[in-house]
């Protein structure tokens, strides 16, 4: 299964320590968008329009009984109570090839 994470930039370094505590194996990017506050901050009550909000993305590829388990490990370190703190994904994966051992 893949598991697609976007979370707040200021918390990827604490994702990422509890998925190698873990022992979960990963793919980090540092990633630009538009999510539910549309570009939108409140800053001392006033909004504020940004182009883009800075996020992190995550993607992991596990067994199907390990995505609750890793699911759980990104909703506890990324959390902070507040909009924003992202979305994660969950997809099947077809296929894989590894690239090493697949011949050439």
């Amino acid at each position: 299964m893949r598991i697609e994470a976007i979370v707040r930039r200021e918390k990827k370094w604490d994702v990422a320590g509890e998925l190698m505590r873990a022992g979960v194996p990963y793919t980090l990017f540092d990633v630009e968008g538009i999510g539910g506050q549309l570009g939108v901050t409140m800053v001392e009550g006033k909004a504020f329009q940004y182009p883009f909000h800075e996020k992190a993305a995550f993607v992991i590829v596990v067994p199907e009984e390990d995505v609750e388990r890793v699911c759980g490990i990104i909703v506890r370190s990324a959390y902070t109570g507040k909009p924003g703190d992202g979305k994660i994904f969950v997809s099947e994966v077809k296929r894989s090839i590894k690239i090493r051992t697949a011949g050439g």
